[in-house]
């Protein structure tokens, strides 16, 4: 199959281009490198066809002619969204518009990558795909409001789509840098001998997911075409406090985690935890717990390390 993943130099992108390689399809990845970076894609870089560009462009057009099937998960991340709100505009909703137009020309199927962060502020648990959206963030209101661009390019234009919205995926290749996720910031601090600091009072909850099950069930959802609405988690909620504690050596520095209650993030979300019935219903199951996918990451984040000494 000839596949365009948009964002595939990405943290989750990165990994989808890998999967898609090894099954043996046909891929090229649109990425301006703004936050992904071509190292990620060093396993399979002889495998595929690599453009260094925006989703905003019109190269987009001339790309998707020779495509299949348009995996989409260029975006500007979370945290960016309250520093530079236009930029998110841009990339998110003006950049996914035009992902749809190109898709309307060529005849695309898309497979919308949107993210947790739409559903807001809600109080009924588990998350299930129908529930009105609240979105809190920017970064949020934007994938909403181009989750809504895929379903009408979908419902007047026949468009074959689905959009998938992944709870809070964590693993290999996750940013490093001051956008990082929580998980990443804590591997950091405690590797430098420094307690993890929890922001707010570390109950808040989020639903964590290790990237392959993550990817493993993009890649199944993905034959859906009817414009359905997915949620891909584990379908548990983890408190912060608790995420700290699971990764604090237990006989050795560094010491309980450290609370910056005063520094609680506008407008952060109390609590998140995915209805996976939908996705389960289509054949998809976790496989990696929070435990071992954290694990498994000490243990890359250990090997880089040494690598890059």
């Amino acid at each position: 199959m000839k596949i365009l993943v948009t964002g595939g130099a990405g943290f989750i992108g990165s990994h989808l281009v890998e999967k898609l390689v090894e099954r043996g399809d046909k891929v090229t990845v649109l990425d301006d490198l703004s936050a992904g970076k071509l190292n990620n894609l060093e396993k399979v870089i002889n495998h595929i066809q690599f453009w260094k560009g925006s989703v905003e462009d019109n190269s987009v057009f001339n790309i998707t002619a020779n495509t299949e099937v348009i995996f989409h998960l260029a975006t500007h991340c979370l945290v960016k969204g309250l520093e530079d709100p236009r930029r998110m505009h841009e990339v998110n909703d003006i950049g996914t518009f035009n992902v749809c137009m190109a898709a309307k020309e060529n005849k695309n199927k898309i497979v919308f990558i949107s993210t947790s962060e739409v559903y807001g502020t809600q109080y009924t648990f588990p998350l299930k795909e129908t529930a009105t959206l609240f979105p809190m963030s920017i970064y949020g209101q934007t994938k909403a409001i181009a989750e809504q661009y895929v379903k009408f390019f979908h419902r007047i234009y026949g468009i074959p789509a689905v959009i998938i919205r992944p709870f809070n995926t964590f693993g290999p290749r996750q940013r490093e840098d001051g956008y990082a996720g929580v998980i990443t910031s804590f591997i950091k601090r405690i590797e430098a001998g420094k307690p993890p600091i929890i922001y707010g009072d570390g109950y808040q909850t989020r639903d964590f997911s290790y990237v392959s099950d993550i990817v493993d069930g993009i890649i199944l959802v993905s034959v859906l075409n009817d414009g359905e609405t997915v949620n891909l988690g584990s379908g548990k909620e983890t408190s912060i406090l608790k995420l700290a504690e699971t990764m604090l050596p237990r006989k050795s520095l560094p010491p309980y985690p450290k609370f910056d209650s005063q520094q609680s993030r506008i407008n952060d979300l109390r609590r998140l935890q995915a209805d996976i019935t939908l996705a389960k219903s289509f054949g998809y199951e976790p496989k990696v717990t929070v435990e071992e996918g954290l694990k498994k990451y000490v243990e890359w984040w250990k090997q880089k390390s040494i690598r890059n000494r």
